[in-house]
């Protein structure tokens, strides 16, 4: 079974011969990971650079950030420099801002295909704890810095692109593309034909009731690993269809495990037991906190790890050994008031846990699963 990786490879066709497809999206979404101004200044700016003259190995080790610095990453950036189908996109528009007094992290770049056709792409969080504290920060707060930031990038990019708009991302990116079509003009949205979401948390409950989200809904094209975590996160509002991943669990986020083959996902019919277990479990007690109650135990979390010296994702479980008992020793540091807050609401998490779990295993024996995720 291929992943993107191979469709990368072995899909060479044009954008004129061969049609856009929801694969293509998640590889343009996954290069928008990619530090491409270490590349190339120009990409910076709207009249950009070939996708092909960007590929020079001297800059491999800024151009790919610590999460996605592996063989398979370098393995399709070579394929999509090769390929006809990708190496004359037009790069443009690329940028990226991380400000940790605003709790914001956003990056984007614009994609001109052919003269037709231009997909807008939104990074997802990076490794940054600043990044990871914004996409907490959606649980109580909107627009979150990130969001405000996609809004006025697509309206930017919709002048400087030729044609139909894509526009799409992988993880918090397809939460921005989402809110950013949601966000946009008239004019602006009879331009955009498709705005992808690939496993993308949702939205809070009162957000979607609002009457901003009916122009794009028909738009909305949300895919997910089967065992999903964070696509399913807060509310939904689009329709999902479900891919299959060859990874476990919270580990099939990594969009090199979802599985291709003749040109599109493999589908599966449904999200597991457990993913379905979590998003109850999860969103419910989201749902059982208020906004203030939401906010102070995002905000305790964050000092904690603050308080650690911990920096990055990376930091924290590459270097667990090290981190955990600076965590330790911090939350000792904790005033009790803020100690027992954490408990409790951690407690209630629990409870529903355990509330909803034999709802998960009815589930899980009726479709004649055992265990795993």
């Amino acid at each position: 079974m291929g992943n993107i990786v191979t469709y990368g490879e072995e899909v060479l066709d044009t954008f004129d011969r061969r049609g856009f497809g929801p694969v293509d999206s998640l590889i343009l979404s996954w290069a928008s990971y990619l530090k491409l101004s270490t590349a190339e200044p120009k990409v910076q700016g709207w009249q950009g650079i070939r996708f092909g003259d960007l590929f020079r190995a001297e800059h491999f080790k800024t151009l790919f950030p610590p999460t996605w610095d592996t063989p398979e990453s370098r393995r399709l950036y070579t394929a999509m420099a090769a390929s006809p189908r990708f190496r004359d996109i037009r790069v443009k528009g690329y940028t990226e801002q991380t400000d940790p007094e605003r709790e914001k992290q956003f990056g984007a770049v614009s994609f001109q295909l052919n003269k037709d056709l231009c997909y807008v792409a939104f990074r997802g969080t990076d490794s940054t704890l600043v990044g990871w504290k914004e996409d907490f920060n959606m649980a109580f707060q909107y627009p979150v810095p990130a969001q405000k930031a996609a809004a006025e990038y697509l309206a930017e990019a919709a002048k400087h692109c030729a044609g139909v708009l894509r526009v799409g991302g992988h993880s918090k990116g397809g939460n921005l593309a989402v809110y950013a079509a949601a966000k946009a003009g008239e004019a602006l949205q009879k331009r955009i034909v498709q705005v992808y979401s690939h496993d993308g948390p949702g939205f809070l409950e009162s957000v979607l009731k609002s009457g901003e989200w009916s122009a794009i809904t028909p738009k909305l094209h949300k895919t997910l690993p089967q065992s999903s975590l964070v696509g399913m996160l807060l509310e939904q509002q689009e329709n999902f269809r479900v891919v299959r991943s060859d990874e476990f669990s919270i580990w099939q986020h990594d969009p090199f495990s979802w599985q291709v083959e003749d040109g599109d996902f493999c589908y599966v019919d449904a999200l597991t037991p457990g993913a379905q277990y979590l998003d109850r479990t999860l969103n419910r007690w989201v749902s059982g906190l208020s906004a203030l109650e939401r906010e102070r135990f995002v905000d305790s979390l964050y000092a904690l790890v603050d308080t650690a010296k911990i920096t990055s994702l990376t930091q924290l479980f590459s270097g667990w050994q090290e981190s955990i008992p600076a965590l330790l020793r911090a939350a000792s540091q904790l005033d009790e008031d803020t100690k027992e807050f954490l408990f409790q609401t951690v407690k209630a998490l629990i409870a529903l846990g355990v509330k909803y779990y034999p709802e998960m295993r009815s589930l899980r024996e009726g479709r004649g699963e055992g265990g795993g995720g």
